[in-house]
């Protein structure tokens, strides 16, 4: 049987030990709006925040994770390996990215006509793909 979604959006959770970092790469530099925490004891905060009808949940731990991501890019390892946001202003986000220390991976570049797309790094080394579509 199929899933019945009560909410239209994927929520997306990044855990991480570098909660300043992060928090303030997706605050600041990308924009997101926080719109709350959940606070776990034990465990850590939830930081929600809004991107779009989507909401990124970056758990920041209290206590250091036995593993962590293996890095390398997108197609170093399987599993969920990169976040895709579409947005109208690619070239001004990635200059503000590079200028907030982001690692820029793959420099804008239309992938078909009319479609530019990047690739940078979070303070963590998640992969996050930003594209623009001139005419969708």
């Amino acid at each position: 049987m199929a899933i019945e979604l009560n909410d239209p959006a994927l929520h997306v959770g990044i855990v991480t030990a570098r909660g300043e970092s992060m928090l303030d790469f997706y605050i600041r530099v990308l924009g997101l709006e926080p719109v709350g925490q959940v606070n776990f004891a034990g465990l850590g905060v939830v930081n929600k925040l809004r991107c779009g009808g989507s909401i990124l949940k970056l758990l920041v731990l209290e206590k250091p994770a036995a593993a962590s991501n293996p890095g390398g890019g997108f197609s170093a390892a399987t599993g969920i390996r990169y976040l895709s946001l579409g947005i109208q202003n690619l070239a001004a986000v990635v200059a503000d990215c590079r200028s907030a220390g982001a690692a820029v991976v793959v420099e804008p570049s239309e992938i078909r006509p009319g479609a530019w797309a990047a690739m940078l790094e979070d303070p963590d080394g998640n992969a996050l793909e930003l594209m623009q579509v001139d005419n969708p």
